[in-house]
């Protein structure tokens, strides 16, 4: 399967994530505001 990364400007794709409270976050919910999306390795 190969896919094409969006290119700047187009609108992202939908995203949930958990929080680092426990909550959740959708991308969504965060439409019209700066987001800043960080990805930490988990140490296991």
């Amino acid at each position: 399967m190969t896919t094409t990364p969006p290119a700047p400007g187009d609108t992202a794709p939908p995203l949930d994530l958990p929080t680092l409270r426990g909550g959740r976050v959708a991308l969504r919910d965060l439409r019209g505001r700066p987001v800043l999306v960080s990805f930490l390795r988990h140490a296991g």
